[in-house]
């Protein structure tokens, strides 16, 4: 158990070091600390913390470093976290004012910023389409047999399908099916409209061979059960932690970058969480993360956790400011995710 002095020479340690970058000496910290102690006090402190695992001593010459429990403990007693300046704020609220994109547009820009603003790679999960309901349905003919089948679904994501129409010998009226599909299906998800592929209404339709094609389409489209995709957005500022030493770490770590299932796996614990999650050095369980931080939170369609927003970057980030802006971008995510469904 630190006292109220070791753990405000740890805490200023941890702050001073993510300012610098360089080890923290005795003498800067009784410059800068209002302690009323000397040097020689300060410093005999330090190695107390270093003896506890706190701080270590890359030299005998140098000052301290905090350890990935020197970071856990400080990042413990952040309170009253730090606000986003107001050109960070009105950045994201911009992004998230602009309602017109489709969903994967709008998550793409979401990770770009975020890393630009965290100084991180940044990644956000998509939801997974099984959650959502159809808001509306498009037909569009495209040339001879072929028709573009377009869904838009209540949180505003939009997926594509092309269908061939060769092999049905019957009448064709897309507008008389995508009418249908709009009418029966809006608000509507996979199980509630599962039973109608077989259904009497679309036995009597004047193009029931396609109409049933589309919605096995429209089912398939829906019965993903896992998350499709993670929009990354700004790994190269993991090279700026490059060191010789780490090169080779640095590299593996980008090719599970191309891996969704890393991404998703990594992230999966932040979604069943309503709260941030910080991941310090060890204690990520991912051996090629050990030397790098996370911090994740989930985003919320109402009560729902559908998703989740994160960085990943060295364990010197500035946790004051990373963990309050990913808390902000995903709560204004969530905003627009929860007008888009009404």
């Amino acid at each position: 158990m630190l006292d109220k002095r070791q753990q405000k020479i740890l805490k200023a340690v941890v702050h001073k070091y993510i300012t610098t970058g360089t080890p923290v000496g005795s003498k800067s910290l009784a410059a800068s600390l209002n302690l009323g102690v000397s040097a020689a006090t300060i410093r005999n402190e330090m190695s107390k913390l270093e003896g506890m695992g706190y701080l270590y001593q890359p030299h005998t010459s140098a000052g301290r470093l905090p350890t990935d429990l020197g970071y856990r403990f400080y990042v413990d007693s952040l309170s009253g976290r730090t606000r986003l300046r107001e050109e960070e704020r009105k950045a994201v609220l911009t992004l998230f004012s602009q309602k017109t994109r489709e969903l994967e547009n709008l998550l793409q820009e979401t990770s770009t910023l975020l890393s630009r603003l965290t100084s991180a790679a940044a990644m956000v999960i998509a939801p997974r389409l099984r959650r959502n309901t159809i808001k509306h349905v498009d037909i569009v003919d495209l040339a001879e047999d072929i028709i573009l089948l377009v869904i838009i679904t209540d949180t505003g994501r939009v997926e594509k399908k092309l269908i061939d129409m060769k092999g049905i010998d019957e009448a064709i009226d897309l507008d008389g099916i995508q009418s249908f599909l709009n009418r029966k299906l809006q608000g509507k998800g996979l199980d509630e409209f599962a039973h109608l592929s077989g259904s009497p209404e679309v036995a009597n339709l004047k193009s029931p061979l396609l109409t049933a094609k589309v919605m096995a389409v429209i089912k398939d489209i829906l019965c993903e059960e896992e998350y499709e995709k993670v929009f990354v957005g700004g790994t190269v500022n993991l090279l700026r932690y490059l060191d010789d030493e780490g090169a080779k770490r640095i590299e593996d770590l980008l090719k599970h970058f191309e891996e969704q299932y890393f991404l998703l796996n990594l992230l999966g614990e932040a979604l069943g969480s309503k709260e941030t999650l910080v991941r310090i050095g060890d204690e990520n369980i991912y051996k090629e993360l050990q030397t790098f931080s996370l911090v994740a939170t989930p985003y919320a369609i109402g009560e729902e956790m559908v998703g989740t927003v994160s960085v990943l970057g060295p364990t010197r980030m500035d946790y004051a400011r990373v963990i309050p802006t990913v808390d902000f971008i995903a709560k204004s995510l969530s905003r627009t995710l929860e007008m888009l469904k009404g």
